[in-house]
């Protein structure tokens, strides 16, 4: 394997291990190319609570988006792969190019909304590149009109914005859906306000229960069937 390949290889494996102090590359076996990592004992439930929670589509933001560069890596180079621990448990495993046999759907254009602090627009090109970065650090490189671009400017790194538009998606085989654009045809600023005066809103709004003295019990008895019995 060339070394710039194996580097890319690594780097992922060090995003998605985590924990960098504590994980060592100690050497790469013969054979099928098996890089060999300790990992400190202290360190050790850490890491494979990542990886468990990557293995359950539920791991941290970077951590998928290196198991996934790891897997499209793979499939790229005819190969799959598998993270094992010291006894031989299976803790992740990589299909590579057997994902190539299953399905793919798309692309597909879908109206929706994307959220985000915009961090950065501008270029020589139309449509203008759009950077919107969500709540967990995931950055959307979406794309707008000149015009729209203007307007969205002078918010950048200020309030979150909603920006609303065109997707273009595509289901990866495993089920997992990438957008590979969003264009942007208008936007508005989303208020980040405080739970007391969210709750505070809320309670404003008219209703019948409020007149009620148990509205509990109301509610009780309207699921229930009028017997207010749990």
């Amino acid at each position: 394997m060339p070394m710039g390949r194996l580097a890319e290889y690594v780097r992922d494996l060090a995003t998605l291990f985590g924990e960098e102090k504590s994980v060592h590359l100690i050497k790469i076996e013969d054979g099928s190319t098996t890089p060999v990592v300790l990992v400190e004992w202290e360190s050790e439930p850490k890491v494979r609570s990542r990886l468990h929670d990557v293995r359950n589509n539920e791991g941290s933001p970077e951590a998928m988006r290196a198991a996934k560069e790891i897997d499209r890596r793979l499939e790229k180079d005819n190969a799959k792969g598998t993270i094992v621990d010291p006894v031989g448990t299976n803790l992740i495993k990589f299909p590579g190019r057997d994902r190539a046999e299953q399905l793919q759907y798309g692309p597909f254009n879908q109206q929706g909304s994307q959220d985000g602090v915009l961090i950065g627009l501008g270029g020589k090109r139309d449509p203008v590149p759009v950077h919107l970065e969500d709540r967990s650090g995931q950055v959307y490189i979406c794309q707008a009109s000149r015009n729209i671009a203007r307007q969205m400017a002078p918010h950048i790194f200020g309030s979150p914005l909603r920006a609303n538009g065109i997707g273009r998606w595509h289901r990866e085989p495993d089920g997992t859906w990438i957008m590979d654009r969003f264009t942007i045809a208008s936007f508005e600023i989303l208020r980040e306000s405080p739970l007391r005066q969210i709750v505070d809103k809320l309670r404003q709004i008219p209703s019948a229960l409020s007149k009620e003295g148990n509205p509990v019990e109301v509610l009780n008895k309207i699921r229930h069937g009028g017997n207010g019995a749990d």
